[in-house]
């Protein structure tokens, strides 16, 4: 065969394409692209902030229960559902862990922005015979706190349960009757466990911190929790 004939083939059918350098600048074109989108997600996921207080993994169910605030209403853990709930435990007559974080509390509000709107900051007593509706409403105004947390108390009896179920150490006791009667009684010192949980909008544990937290860890941790969904 002749070199013309090798090269001139079947007059009737059409040279293929030449694909080779098309396809190619394709794939580069399409790798380059989705190497970007990569980088913007992983850019993203670096600097999204992370929990600050110890994480509680997998999230953990809470007790739910009803006690009455400071306006005597009756509240739920449960309504706070759809929001992200930070939730202590203190007593009115404390006089040094209780007015901290009463304080840290009023501050983190003061961090969340627009954000509070999706928070709700809650505490339960560990002193049934010392915080009253009177005593409670006076420690909210004193601490800046009224409108901003929710205080709820109960009876001894009721506030067993709730203190086990959040592992809560205190040394408050039931009411005697009979000293009661022979005097009143007066604020005392009540040692509890001094912690912050919080819950995100499905009420489920997510993080939990101490007494003395930073309140711009407590409003990171609020913030990322409160844009999660709840049920």
């Amino acid at each position: 065969m002749q070199p013309d004939e090798r090269a001139g083939g079947d007059e009737g059918t059409p040279a293929s394409p030449r694909l080779g350098a098309p396809v190619g600048w394709i794939a580069a074109c399409v790798g380059l692209a989705a190497a970007g989108v990569a980088a913007v997600v992983w850019a993203h996921a670096w600097h999204r902030p992370a929990l600050q207080g110890a994480v509680v993994t997998p999230p953990a169910p809470t007790y739910d229960f009803s006690l009455r605030d400071q306006d005597r209403r009756l509240v739920r853990l449960s309504a706070f559902r759809g929001k992200a709930v930070a939730l202590t435990f203190l007593y009115t007559h404390c006089p040094d862990i209780c007015p901290l974080i009463a304080t840290k509390m009023h501050e983190t509000y003061g961090q969340l922005g627009d954000a509070v709107a999706h928070v709700a900051f809650v505490a339960v007593s560990v002193d049934p015979k010392g915080d009253t509706p009177e005593a409670v409403r006076a420690f909210l105004s004193g601490h800046h706190l009224t409108g901003e947390l929710t205080y709820l108390t109960g009876s001894f009896a009721e506030l067993k349960p709730i203190w086990a179920g959040f592992f809560i150490g205190t040394d408050a006791r039931a009411a005697n009757p009979e000293a009661g009667a022979a005097a009143p009684p007066s604020p005392g010192v009540v040692s509890h466990s001094a912690i912050v949980y919080v819950l995100d909008p499905r009420g489920d544990l997510r993080v939990f911190l101490p007494g003395n937290f930073d309140p711009r860890d407590l409003a990171t941790d609020l913030r990322i929790l409160a844009q999660e969904p709840g049920r």
